[in-house]
């Protein structure tokens, strides 16, 4: 079991020659000083002076290994913590880019509706007229009841008259 002499002690181990990430280290160790600090004050609300400096070792000797290995977990547990909430932000500012995005494209395109409408509008028109003009010359087949019989009558009496006019 490792003793610990002071806070420098505690430092090496979790940050600087720890295989962890320094930060998470980094963490661990503020979780042990902070728990230092709450000590030093609950000492001297109960003693009416404050901790000397072989107290404080003497805390500092009292650790023992559970208690940075319990400042580990919480330092895990605050940097998942940290990382959800950083993740969550993230996502939640790209989504309001998106939205934003989404929003400014279609005022674009509203604003490209003037265009938009006339070229429809002249495409409708010319469509209106191609469909008019075939129902005129459908009109005009129907109402002069030109019969594939009659064409043909109208055809052959139009040779027979030509063969006629060539005999005389």
């Amino acid at each position: 079991m490792a003793e610990y002499k002071g806070s420098e002690d505690v430092f090496k181990e979790l940050v600087e020659d720890s295989e962890e990430n320094w930060l998470y280290g980094l963490v661990a160790f503020a979780i042990i000083e902070e728990r230092r600090f709450e000590w030093m004050k609950h000492f001297e609300s109960h003693n009416q002076i404050p901790p000397s400096e072989a107290e404080i070792q003497n805390w500092y000797k009292q650790q023992p290994r559970s208690e940075i290995i319990r400042a580990k977990g919480e330092a895990e547990s605050a940097l998942q913590t940290y990382a959800s909430e950083v993740i969550d932000v993230a996502l939640e500012e790209k989504s309001t880019k998106i939205e934003e995005g989404i929003i400014v494209s279609e005022i674009r395109e509203s604003r490209r509706f003037w265009p938009q409408f006339g070229v429809n509008f002249i495409g409708g028109l010319a469509a209106s007229v191609v469909f008019a003009a075939l129902l005129i010359l459908l009109a005009f087949f129907v109402l002069n009841d030109t019969s594939p019989a009659e064409i043909g009558s109208h055809l052959k009496h139009g040779l027979e008259e030509g063969n006629h006019g060539q005999e005389n």
